[in-house]
């Protein structure tokens, strides 16, 4: 009887050999894109702010509005921190003033609409300074992240405590922030991420919490990093290989997603 341990690899396995079938994939475009982690690693404390601030604004239509975060840079002392508290204290309304007096957006400025996106960015962006500012550098970020290593209960608790303390944030977002920006240890529930597990019948849960938990289990026990599991199969349900402007048709994944029913859906 197939261990599954042993299962878990072979579906890992097929994830690569699918993704290498289609004639543009090669095992260099899929490494690539598997292991960019570790270009993304911010070097510092601003980095880090705008990293985070690029997340919380990753949200259907409010890029659109908000536009380049890197034009704001003036406005946001720099993305120091603890200079945007110095300045700006817990006031939004004051930073909003002071953006909107200076630089024309993509999307319109109403201080008075709480959901307006740039009030919702503002609000992000003195949550986030006020966090961040707790930190001395980097490294002392890098330290506080690691002590959240020790299983998948407390890997949940970072983007758990990332969602309340970073106005705009949520769960989702928080895993998207930490595995894309150095820590590959975390994933991201998305929705090709849930469909091919929920669909394989690897997990058999709904919650985006479960699902990470799942993702995480899986990846420790195949010994692979949970950024190249989160990638591999969002590869596999996107079929967008974005770092090189590569797009192939992999039907939601579905195809996949059958495949690994058919061959191994009595064991799993």
């Amino acid at each position: 009887m197939m261990s599954k341990q042993s299962l878990y690899r072979r579906i890992f396995a097929d994830a690569c050999e699918y993704l290498l079938s289609f004639d543009v994939v090669d095992r260099e475009l899929l490494d690539k894109h598997l292991d960019n982690w570790k270009e993304r690693k911010p070097k510092s404390i601003q980095n880090l702010l705008f990293a985070m601030l690029g997340s919380v604004s990753n949200k259907q239509g409010m890029p659109n509005t908000i536009g380049d975060i890197g034009k704001i840079r003036p406005y946001l002392e720099g993305f120091d921190p603890v200079k945007i508290v110095e300045k700006y204290g817990s006031d939004w309304r004051k930073l909003f003033k002071a953006i909107e007096g200076r630089y024309k957006p993509p999307g319109r400025m109403v201080i008075d609409n709480p959901k307006s996106y740039w009030v919702i960015f503002c609000k992000s962006v003195i949550s986030v300074s006020h966090f961040l500012s707790q930190f001395s550098g980097i490294e002392d970020f890098d330290k506080f992240v690691s002590q959240f290593y020790l299983n998948e209960y407390t890997r949940l608790a970072l983007p758990l405590l990332l969602e309340k303390e970073v106005f705009g944030l949520g769960f989702a977002l928080a895993c998207d922030f930490l595995k894309e920006n150095g820590y590959p240890k975390f994933v991201k529930p998305d929705v090709h991420i849930k469909d091919i597990f929920r669909g394989t019948g690897i997990s058999k849960h709904e919650s985006d919490y479960d699902i990470f938990k799942d993702v995480v289990r899986f990846s420790e026990d195949i010994g692979e990093l949970p950024y190249r599991v989160d990638k591999l199969f969002w590869l596999v349900g996107s079929g967008d290989f974005y770092l090189d402007n590569i797009r192939i048709n992999t039907n939601g994944g579905r195809e996949f997603v059958e495949e690994v029913r058919a061959r191994f859906g009595d064991k799993l």
